[in-house]
């Protein structure tokens, strides 16, 4: 695929729609919603990406954003006038009201109301028809422009009945298209009776309440119009933004037909997964979010902050990130103040720079290779109790600086076993070896053992296996040791000679 980008086919990773919501992703990443049946796009910067518009979700998508959208609470309440045992519907507070909608609107019916899961022991999953009472008057399902979901899902119309009691959130979305007929009905799915008639009109033909009948005039002004009707159209000609006059059975309100701005902060209430109400307000540039007596969020647009705090004890709670990665737009440094506690073994994948002071109780080294502890400068160990190490102690040099004792004697400074038959020294730090004669060698090391010959002391033991060795160690130079080794004869043999060097100032 490098040399040639052509392909015949591309596999796009399918996620929930749950995973998806909760994730960042990274810029130009491309996922498949498989329950919303379309694509996700990321830009690495906003969680739950852009979802592509598709004649499949279109309904959806513009309920979600807004546009162009009348909700409609739906809930299950007693029938005054038929005395009917498994009630009616109430739509908007009203008893199954006739319902005027608009072409180019879309409708949500929210059944989340707990009367539609359970009034006098039934359930009331709502549905629409071309003829009263649908399937149980002989007639049919209207679903042209209808889309159910359960729990902000996608389903069937079978799946919305067969999963209504266990769902959360349900809701009925109906698109009033050109084509959709100009009288419809809305009723129970199991029970006679329970809903009504539907009219539907176009925009400004005067012809309902449920969304935009009456007259199609346009006011152009900076100030709302005094003595509206539905259909009114009003361009505020302040800010920039068009509105149109809808009415249902109960109210009347301005409706912006258009995605507006990021508009200032007002009083919101949302529900999470587990339907917890959570509140959004605003006070002056700071957005707050509260979740009964839990963590308050405070987002602040003056000075770019967020902050956590607790609404009813000096601790936060909990929280976690979804995503495995905190990152910056710009990869700049993130700061946090105060200290930070890791409950978990805390991996850092390239170089750890401490400022200051590095604490901790234990060290330990489980991989493959030896650890390097590496100074610019002098490299300190400060332990009032002594430093413990297990194993063997190596020095590369076999130098050992500064005033010590072992056992209260002094430590050694440098040791090593000189082999006179190689010509060869087995303790490092030595530049040279000279043979002056059998037995007779003069080492010479590449720094300084002391100030002056008095500074070091050698102690030398031969190990020849033979008996009867003797040995006389000379200093010829602060960097020199010059050995002889001679047998019971007087005469100088080459073998080999542990040597010690103490320094004594």
């Amino acid at each position: 695929m490098a040399s040639d980008p052509i392909v015949n086919r591309i596999r796009i990773i399918p996620r929930p729609d749950g995973f998806l919501d909760r994730n960042v992703g990274s810029s130009g990443e491309v996922f498949y919603d498989k329950q919303a049946n379309t694509l996700r796009l990321y830009d690495g910067k906003l969680a739950g990406g852009y979802t592509l518009l598709t004649s499949g979700n279109l309904s959806q998508q513009l309920s979600a954003s807004g546009v162009a959208v009348l909700e409609k609470t739906v809930t299950v309440g007693v029938d005054t006038v038929a005395s009917q045992g498994s009630g009616v519907f109430y739509i908007d507070g009203v008893e199954k009201p006739q319902l005027n909608l608009v072409r180019g609107y879309t409708y949500v019916f929210d059944q989340s109301d707990a009367t539609n899961e359970n009034y006098a022991s039934l359930y009331h999953p709502l549905m629409f028809s071309t003829v009263e009472n649908g399937e149980l008057a002989g007639g049919g399902h209207y679903n042209t422009g209808v889309v159910y979901l359960l729990d902000d899902d996608p389903v069937t119309m079978a799946k919305y009945v067969s999963g209504f009691q266990a769902a959360t959130t349900r809701k009925v979305l109906l698109t009033v298209k050109t084509s959709t007929p100009n009288s419809l009905f809305y009723w129970c799915h199991f029970h006679l009776n329970q809903g009504n008639s539907i009219t539907v009109a176009d925009p400004g033909t005067g012809s309902g309440s449920g969304g935009g009948g009456g007259s199609a005039s346009v006011e152009v002004s900076d100030t709302v119009p005094a003595t509206p009707t539905s259909g009114n159209i009003w361009f505020n000609s302040s800010s920039g933004r068009l509105y149109v006059y809808a009415g249902d059975t109960d109210s009347n309100q301005w409706v912006q037909p258009t995605v507006p701005v990021f508009p200032t902060f007002k009083t919101v209430a949302i529900k999470d997964s587990d339907s917890a109400t959570i509140v959004a307000s605003s006070v002056a540039d700071t957005l707050t979010f509260e979740q009964g007596t839990g963590i308050d969020l405070q987002i602040n647009s003056a000075t770019n902050t967020l902050t956590i705090t607790s609404a009813s004890s000096s601790s936060v709670g909990n929280f976690s990130f979804a995503s495995s990665i905190i990152d910056t737009d710009d990869s700049s440094s993130i700061i946090i103040t105060p200290s930070v506690t890791v409950s978990s073994d805390l991996t850092v994948e390239n170089d750890l720079v401490v400022n200051n002071t590095l604490s901790a109780k234990q060290f330990i080294n489980t991989s493959i290779g030896a650890p390097i502890l590496d100074s610019a400068s002098t490299l300190s160990f400060v332990a009032p109790d002594g430093v413990l190490i297990r194993g063997e102690l190596k020095l590369e040099n076999n130098n050992i600086t500064g005033v010590g004792t072992i056992n209260n004697e002094p430590t050694p400074f440098i040791m090593g076993v000189l082999d006179g038959s190689t010509n060869a020294w087995s303790g490092g730090g030595v530049s040279g070896i000279v043979d002056n004669a059998v037995g007779d060698h003069t080492l010479t090391f590449t720094s300084n053992l002391g100030t002056t010959v008095d500074d070091f002391q050698v102690l030398a033991t031969v190990q020849d296996k033979t008996a009867g060795h003797s040995c006389v160690i000379s200093k010829p130079a602060v960097n020199q040791i010059r050995v002889n080794v001679d047998n019971l004869s007087g005469t100088g043999v080459d073998s080999k000679v542990f040597l010690v060097i103490y320094k004594t100032a």
